[in-house]
């Protein structure tokens, strides 16, 4: 509206960029959750690969000891990084938990900010009514002091 000015109007585009900020790091956060996610899979499919190929071996009668240490081991290492990847999908959960706290905190500080706006100018144009008002009764006063 026209001659309104929101005294907290800087305040107002903080909170406003905060959000934005916030916004963009739960965003990262979530797209590393889900890279995470992926190499997780991954892993998981591997393993099962490995697994399958062991027993592929174990079922076909050929004993290579060698082979067989190997593919433990390589399973082993497998476990040993799953377990690993859980815990750091894990710790990016938590991080992603807080960063949608903080983005919801934001949020509300935007929201009231905007309220506040709000009120503000309902406040500007009841005064503006008003002043209307006080015009148009002076009009009309002075109209009937001139005809009377």
């Amino acid at each position: 509206m026209k001659g309104f000015k929101f005294k907290l109007q800087s305040v107002l585009e903080a909170r406003e960029k905060k959000l934005k900020d916030s916004q963009l790091e739960f965003a990262k956060v979530k797209n590393k959750l889900v890279r995470e996610q992926k190499n997780l899979e991954f892993l998981q499919d591997e393993h099962d690969k490995t697994r399958a190929g062991l027993e592929f071996i174990l079922n076909s009668g050929i004993i290579d000891h060698t082979f067989i240490f190997c593919h433990q081991n390589y399973l082993s290492k497998l476990d040993s990084d799953i377990k690993n990847q859980q815990k750091l999908i894990e710790k990016i959960n938590k991080e992603l938990e807080e960063k949608n706290r903080l983005m919801l905190e934001a949020l509300k500080e935007k929201t009231m900010m905007e309220k506040l706006r709000e009120k503000a100018l309902e406040e500007f144009k009841k005064q503006i009514e008003k002043e209307d008002m006080i015009n148009i009764d002076e009009i009309a006063v002075n109209r009937y002091k001139r005809t009377g």
